[in-house]
């Protein structure tokens, strides 16, 4: 009788892929069946995938379009909208380079950064990513000495609509190809 109970206790446990013992109940809610899940298109990402294109490495002109705080990693993302004196099209042959809003961050320093080393261990990752703002900041012809000047400027959307130039490179991450900023200066003129 024992094994019986066991073997019915079985055939309705299953795990999750974490390990966690669930009942059928906890591991399949609802119905399944093809009244019970209802999607409002059909699709088929075998025929349907494409990759997001890219633009071509290289310098584009844009102006900064937004801003946004990531306080997860304490930085700055400043959206950039490439203007229309950027001819051709991305990597997929249609999608035109004009109009295209790519990301650019800084890094702050956060607690903690005044212990630690920097990746070539010359200074501390606080000291390096001083440095990196200041040397933005220089570029891009802003005040971003203290945090105060900085959401001051935010607030008053004063860094909105600056024409600059924007590296931009490609690179891999996660198993995808993405576009990157490397570098953004302030436009001259």
């Amino acid at each position: 009788m024992a094994k019986k109970e066991e073997k019915e206790q079985t055939q309705t446990m299953n795990t999750d892929p974490f390990g966690n013992v669930q009942t059928d109940e906890q591991a399949f809610p609802g119905d399944f069946s093809d009244e019970g899940i209802n999607f409002d298109t059909d699709f088929n990402l075998d025929d349907e995938y494409k990759p997001t294109p890219l633009a071509p490495k290289g310098n584009y002109f844009g102006t900064t379009s937004g801003l946004k705080w990531d306080a997860s990693n304490n930085c700055l993302i400043w959206d950039v909208t490439l203007s229309d004196e950027n001819d051709g099209v991305m990597s997929d042959g249609l999608t035109p380079i004009a109009g295209q809003v790519f990301n650019y961050r800084n890094w702050f320093p956060k607690a903690g950064d005044e212990k630690e080393m920097s990746a070539r261990g010359r200074q501390t990752k606080r000291q390096a990513k001083i440095n990196m703002i200041k040397d933005f900041a220089d570029k891009m012809k802003i005040d971003m000495s203290t945090p105060k000047a900085i959401v001051d400027a935010i607030n008053n959307a004063e860094w909105i609509g600056i024409p600059v130039i924007v590296s931009v490179s490609i690179d891999q991450y996660q198993g995808r190809f993405r576009n990157t900023v490397d570098r953004m200066v302030a436009r001259e003129g």
